[in-house]
């Protein structure tokens, strides 16, 4: 792929002739190391560059928008549109989608340009939006869901395209900004309970609202990011884009994503729509296998001009491959929270008809997500030592979650504090691999890509771990709830049927139990809190699993290493198109 060689302005031409003079009274003994050297004096930022990073974090809340509101009101839409076993595709169907595009998505940026890709992106997620706002089945929802993830897809792709228009030493402080700015999103949950509270269209409002943003999102990019054109980033070779799509990586981009969607397909499907042992579970798991072989060995071994995975990045450990792992790993661990946070706090903390309390307490992960934007801005790019700053968060991330394992049916606080900081802490290593990777690479043209690979990692790790801890609370709490109910209503004075009992504890509420014959209200109460502490043992084991994969993380973040001083320069990847100089110099 030919190197790009974008314009420069008046301002870089000043900067470099500043940095190639040296300083006076200098002498080779006195001079730092490549590695040690300071990049010289800071390089200011257009206000055409500022409006096209405005519209990528634009784009970014927008992204969130549609990945947490939906999820937020899940259990209204089903209520309304219902039931329906499928409901929970609306929201399966946007990690399926976004997980593949992530990826695909920035090695095709990479090669024909970014501009249209994240105007797709913005497009497809607004008329996903128009298409739950207006759905009348849960089929149409999870079409929806479909338009979302392919539209998230595309959007996530706003970290390498942000960092690659600011100067290299401004990518971590770009990056902070971007997370900063999640305090918009981050009362999605509430704000949607809020619709179904105070809206007459309820949970419609959530979809109505995204349709907003995203439209709002795409006319900021149409008018403020013009990055390097197809034209621009291929004046070097002159190739057209038939040409580009002629030499494209099809057989690898083919097994990438069919690897990718079956595997998260399978995962999906074990434990919830087949059995575990069923053959819709294994078959697409084996051949997702299969297919990720056969893609390593295709990109090893053919001559590709532009393969959809690079082995040149694999090869790089400590710069590329062990923050995939750390990504995968640490998307485990927020998933454990994700997952886990909602049940566990409408069973335990939260009154059953209070909708605005539900909200606050789903809202509790993204309160951490505010915290840790303060983290982003404020600390994250000025102390360096990335890999320090990995360790230390995986490792407290790590250890609160295993401190969740303590929580019961009475601690409350303990609880709420444990799942802001673990939340607070699983953020920030996001926008660290980003920009330990970008600065990493030694081409970057293979940013969209790298960038990329880094969130479907986080994103099957996601999967993965919900098949895992689904399957363990689930089958842990099935094991425990009968003989736990056995126990707590023995001194209650019920003489109906247990099996009727038991069944009703599916339901666990009030109007459930007073239809078993024999009931009285001590053997309700027992009822329900036994319900309580089957779960709360259920709920334990997964966080002690947690903990193993806490560990891997950290294992891997320790082989990482921090990006040098050097690679923090006046170098700038892109510049817009607005930004070239009159005589095209």
């Amino acid at each position: 792929m030919a190197t790009l060689h974008p314009e420069k302005s008046n301002t870089q031409e000043q900067v470099e002739a500043v940095e190639k003079t040296p300083e006076q009274g200098s002498t080779p003994d006195s001079t730092k190391s490549s590695q040690d050297a300071e990049p010289g004096p800071r390089p200011k930022i257009s206000f055409k560059t500022k409006m096209a990073i405005l519209s990528q974090i634009m784009m970014y809340e927008s992204y969130l928008f549609t990945l947490i509101m939906p999820a937020a009101v899940l259990a209204y839409i089903n209520a309304d549109l219902g039931p329906d076993p499928k409901y929970p595709w609306i929201t399966v169907c946007w990690n399926l989608g976004a997980a593949i595009i992530v990826t695909v998505g920035g090695r095709l940026a990479d090669i024909f340009g970014r501009r249209w890709f994240l105007l797709t992106g913005a497009i497809s997620a607004a008329v996903g939006a128009l298409v739950g706002a207006t759905g009348k089945s849960i089929t149409q929802m999870i079409i929806s869901g479909v338009l979302f993830g392919f539209g998230g897809g595309f959007q996530e792709m706003c970290f390498a395209c942000a960092q690659e228009l600011v100067p290299n030493r401004y990518r971590f402080a770009t990056l902070g900004v971007m997370i900063f700015a999640n305090h918009v999103s981050s009362f999605g949950p509430l704000v949607g309970y809020a619709f179904i509270t105070y809206t007459s269209i309820g949970w419609r409002a959530c979809y109505w609202f995204c349709f907003a943003f995203e439209t709002s999102t795409a006319i900021m990019l149409w008018l403020f990011y013009k990055p390097p054109s197809f034209e621009t980033k291929h004046e070097d070779d002159g190739k057209s884009k038939w040409q580009l799509v002629k030499e494209m990586d099809h057989v690898g981009l083919l097994l990438f994503v069919a690897g990718c969607f079956l595997l998260l397909l399978g995962l999906n499907w074990g434990g919830v729509t087949y059995p575990w042992s069923s053959a819709h579970v294994i078959a697409p798991l084996v051949i997702a296998f299969l297919c990720f072989i056969a893609l390593g060995f295709w990109e090893v071994y053919a001559n590709l001009k532009y393969p959809i995975l690079p082995p040149k990045l694999f090869v790089k450990w400590r710069d590329f491959t062990a923050l995939l792992v750390v990504r995968f790993v640490a998307g485990m661990l927020y998933y454990s929270m994700n997952i886990l946070w909602p049940r566990q706090s409408s069973l335990l903390f939260v009154p059953a008809r209070n909708t605005i309390i539900r909200g606050v307490y789903a809202n509790m992960v993204s309160f951490g997500t505010i915290l840790a934007g303060w983290y982003c801005v404020l600390v994250m790019p000025w102390v360096g030592h990335e890999r320090w700053q990995l360790v230390t968060l995986i490792t407290m991330q790590t250890a609160l979650i295993g401190s969740m394992a303590s929580i019961g049916i009475n601690d409350k606080a303990q609880a709420i504090a444990t799942v802001v900081i673990v939340s607070a802490c699983n953020l920030p290593p996001s926008p660290l691999s980003f920009g330990m990777v970008s600065l990493g690479l030694d081409d970057q043209t293979d940013i969209g890509v790298a960038v990329g690979l880094i969130s479907t990692f986080r994103l099957i790790g996601g999967a993965v771990a919900q098949s895992i801890y689904v399957s363990i609370y689930t089958s842990r709490y099935q094991s425990n709830v009968a003989p736990t109910l056995r126990r707590m209503i023995q001194h209650t004075d019920f003489g109906g049927s247990f099996s009727a009992l038991l069944s009703a504890t599916a339901l666990n509420t009030p109007a459930a139990y007073e239809k078993v014959s024999g009931i009285n209200r001590d053997t309700i109460q027992a009822a329900m809190m036994a319900v309580k502490v089957a779960y709360v043992g259920a709920f334990k084991v997964v966080y002690l699993v947690a903990i193993a994969f806490g560990v891997c993380a950290i294992s891997s973040a320790l082989s990482t290493r921090s990006v040098k001083k050097s690679n923090k320069s006046n170098e700038q990847a892109v510049i817009l198109e607005t930004e070239k100089r009159k005589d095209g110099v």
